[in-house]
């Protein structure tokens, strides 16, 4: 009996220490979410171009204005109920649907001087897609999934939490029923860019050989092949660069032989990638791109080791934003037209906590002659290798970002997007010196990328545009953990580069006229819904 009086003691003991200590947790958990709702609402004083946000209780967001809702308010509509016509257009055109710009102007139609409206509702439309995406980047995912979600919000509610509750089992599931299929896929895309016959391989004898005119192999015997590093932070622009360089007499002759290299081409085949976004889990993007990052990179950097060990063209196109790997790319490319490489193990860290990073290593000499190509060793030329950047207001790449995302479901986390581009301005002049020659561009402007740095010789001196390099060095030290516009670059700058698109697109006095309007246009042709 005393031993039992002694075991209802020991247990109240431990059942006070519990609770206590499910008291101490909560109490924690409710001051940490005190705090964030606080630093949120010392964050930045609001203002109009600010979409509105009301946070819970328990720190979760209950109410974040939709950006069909934000485009009614800054054309000055008190109420979306005047506007119903434009609500649907506005939200359509941050979507990019089909027709989304006949429906714009058949908006306007009825409206003397319609063309004009137009173009300037467009323009409205853009710098609405600016103003939206300035702030709230750390709920970049409910930005996303709101503009792609038409459900009721109680409904909505209920299924992120499901989503979030079942994603890790989901993942698993997907991950492990296609996981062979994933690496017979993944050799053929490499085989397949490469320029290899991959006829019969899916059961089909009398496939033909896939080899595009961009993949197909050449000899040089009468220059020395180029290696162009494009480098970046992701929504730099580097697409619209890479296309413009594309046009250059070099290229032009040279790029139906040469070779792409891009970890998102590999991601975008994934086949565990194409089968989970094709469920159309809107919240599940950042993770679905993260859970396949390390496969596409890796496929990335076999299909380059290749393409160098064969002496091809090669334009390697990233963020570049990790200067051991950058730098040890280039050592190798420097040394392969002596000695065969292949992947290394990568970044490791040891048990011991140290970091190991060998992306890539010589082939043994008998393994490098078993893989020799048509031509001898001996007889190759020294790569030629220049470095293509793209720098821009880091701002202005998240606003794309997080609309490529609604527009394409590809998306990445702003903090990985603000440290890629931060990394790679920082680094970009020690890349020059690493290289054969250098461009540096800036996208900033809504036209053609601008030419703002530029090296001709290994040994040549970076020359600059005084107005624009000042980009560089802002965006080099930005704040990756930056929420807003307002506290991405030190003291609170807008400017990057010669420009603020802030203070030109979004603040300038003119705005308010043209929003003026365009609004009483559009009251001209809508009728209000009832209520």
């Amino acid at each position: 009996m005393h031993r039992d009086g002694l075991g209802r003691l020991l247990l109240l003991h431990v059942a006070a220490l519990s609770t206590a200590a499910g008291a101490v947790a909560a109490a924690a958990v409710l001051r940490r979410q005190r705090r964030r709702r606080q630093a949120r609402k010392q964050e930045w004083p609001a203002m109009l171009e600010m979409p509105r946000l009301q946070m819970a209780e328990h720190g979760g967001v209950e109410h974040l204005e939709k950006f069909s809702h934000y485009v009614a308010r800054q054309l000055g509509f008190e109420d979306v109920r005047e506007c119903p016509q434009l609500c649907k257009v506005a939200n359509n055109y941050l979507r990019k649907s089909n027709n989304c710009l006949d429906d714009i102007y058949d908006l306007l139609a009825d409206v003397p001087d319609a063309e004009s409206l137009y173009v300037n509702l467009v323009e409205e439309l853009d710098k609405c897609i600016l103003g939206y995406f300035a702030f709230h980047w750390d709920l970049a995912t409910t930005l996303i999934s709101q503009a792609l979600t038409v459900e009721s919000a109680t409904r909505k509610k209920l299924r992120n939490l499901v989503l979030e509750a079942t994603r890790k089992q989901r993942f698993e599931r997907v991950t492990r029923d296609l996981k062979v299929t994933r690496v017979f896929s993944t050799l053929v895309e490499e085989m397949k860019a490469i320029g290899i016959s991959t006829a019969g391989m899916n059961g089909h004898d009398d496939e033909a050989p896939h080899v595009t005119p961009v993949m197909a192999p050449v000899a040089h015997k009468d220059r020395s092949p180029v290696l162009l590093l494009m480098g970046g932070g992701m929504g730099a622009g580097k697409s619209t660069v890479l296309k413009e360089i594309l046009q250059e007499p070099f290229w032009t002759e040279a790029g139906a032989k040469a070779l792409v290299v891009e970890a998102d081409a590999f991601k975008e085949t994934d086949v565990i990638y194409r089968a989970i976004s094709s469920m159309g889990h809107h919240n599940d993007m950042l993770q679905t791109a993260e859970l396949v990052h390390q496969s596409s990179t890796d496929a990335a950097s076999s299909l380059l080791v290749t393409a160098l060990n064969e002496g091809r063209d090669v334009i390697l196109d990233g963020t570049l934003s990790w200067e051991p790997f950058v730098e040890q790319t280039v050592a190798m490319a420097r040394a392969v037209h002596r000695q065969r490489y292949r992947m290394g193990v990568g970044y490791k860290v040891q048990d011991d906590g140290t970091i190991n990073e060998n992306y890539w290593e010589p082939v043994p000499g008998h393994e490098g002659e078993q893989n020799g190509g048509a031509e001898e060793e001996g007889a190759r030329k020294p790569y030629r290798i220049e470095v293509v950047g793209v720098v821009c207001d880091a701002y202005l790449a998240v606003a794309r970002g997080i609309r490529r995302a609604i527009i394409t479901g590809r998306a990445v986390r702003v903090k990985s997007q603000l440290m890629s581009h931060k990394r790679f301005a920082a680094n970009f002049q020690k890349y020059c010196q690493l290289v054969d020659g250098a461009k540096l561009y800036s996208s900033n402007s809504m036209g053609s990328p601008q030419l703002i740095a530029w090296k001709g010789g290994i040994n040549g001196s970076l020359l600059v545009e005084p107005n624009e390099i000042d980009c560089l060095d802002k965006v080099g030290n930005l704040n990756e953990k930056a929420t807003s516009l307002h506290d991405l670059y030190p003291g609170g700058a807008t400017t990057c580069g010669s420009r603020s698109i802030w203070d030109d697109m979004i603040v300038p006095p003119a705005r308010a006229a043209i929003q003026r309007e365009l609004r009483d246009a559009i009251r001209s042709t809508t009728t209000p819904t009832a209520s």
